[in-house]
């Protein structure tokens, strides 16, 4: 009844930031997509080929607050990982069950609708010369993947954390963001709760084109599997003031990581603004 309880609590404060809004201020809308393709063993030694193609939209009723909803479609070959709301967690294929994903399906292939994310963010302060911008947020992910397909876990997660974000020379940002996932445990399973990290930074080449590298971490939720850690790097160019196009590879450095993937999206938004990152 707590975690329940618990998660009545996230969505009225989700609802209760949304209410602010007045007459007066006009929203700014987004409609972000990408694919995002990953090919790992997570340690088992079966690779395990994931498509995780999100459409997500985003709205600023006020100023510094944003609430998005992102609905993925997800195409899995292999069966010994499960998307979860704080990242790939391993299956014990000897003893676990997600739905009726079981030991004898671990060569399957499975596509479908994934679990639906709900956000909201807050710019809690906003930078100045001495202070990074600091910006909390919640992540809802609520239990729509069919989990006897192996799409998902069939529970809610939770994930509470923060993103700060500072220009430290000219052309040059640097980032960092903390996330605490709360994990759901289907029935006969025991994942951990999360702890999760970003830092990297991106450089502005020339006024509609940057880069970015990232080193990307968190605690493992499965027992057994090793705490995921990987490298992305990428680029990013604004095609118009309302439209940007974005790529990335990634290259696992642990056991708990894929051992690389690819990405490529792209944001557009409804009026001018000077970053999409406000998404």
């Amino acid at each position: 009844m707590k975690r329940y309880h618990g998660m009545a609590i996230s969505a009225a404060l989700l609802l209760a930031w949304a209410s602010v809004a007045t007459a007066e201020d006009e929203p700014l809308w987004s409609l972000s997509t990408s694919f995002n393709y990953s090919v790992g063993d997570y340690g088992t030694g079966k690779d395990t080929t994931l498509i995780y193609a999100p459409l997500t939209l985003g709205v600023k009723p006020i100023d510094r607050l944003t609430l998005g909803l992102t609905i993925p479609y997800i195409y899995q070959t292999g069966q010994t990982v499960v998307i979860t709301g704080g990242g790939v967690a391993v299956r014990n294929n000897k003893k676990q069950q997600l739905g009726t994903a079981t030991q004898n399906q671990v060569t399957s292939t499975e596509a479908g609708l994934g679990d639906v994310l709900l956000k909201g963010q807050y710019v809690l302060l906003e930078e100045t010369s001495f202070v990074p911008e600091i910006s909390p947020y919640l992540k809802i992910k609520f239990p729509t993947a069919d989990a006897s397909k192996g799409l998902g876990t069939g529970e809610f997660d939770e994930t509470v954390g923060v993103d700060l974000s500072k220009t430290l020379f000219p052309k040059f940002v640097g980032y960092l963001t903390l996330a605490y996932t709360f994990m759901g445990s289907p029935a006969g399973t025991s994942f951990d709760n999360s702890f999760g990290w970003s830092v990297g930074a991106a450089y502005s080449v020339a006024r509609p084109f940057s880069v970015f590298a990232f080193l990307d971490g968190s605690t493992a939720i499965s027992a057994g599997q090793a705490n995921p850690l990987e490298v992305r790097v990428g680029a990013d160019l604004r095609v118009t003031q309302a439209l940007k196009i974005f790529g990335a590879v990634t290259r696992g450095l642990s056991d708990g990581s894929a051992d690389w993937g690819a990405t490529a999206g792209l944001t557009s938004v409804s009026r001018n603004c000077e970053s999409a990152e406000e998404f």
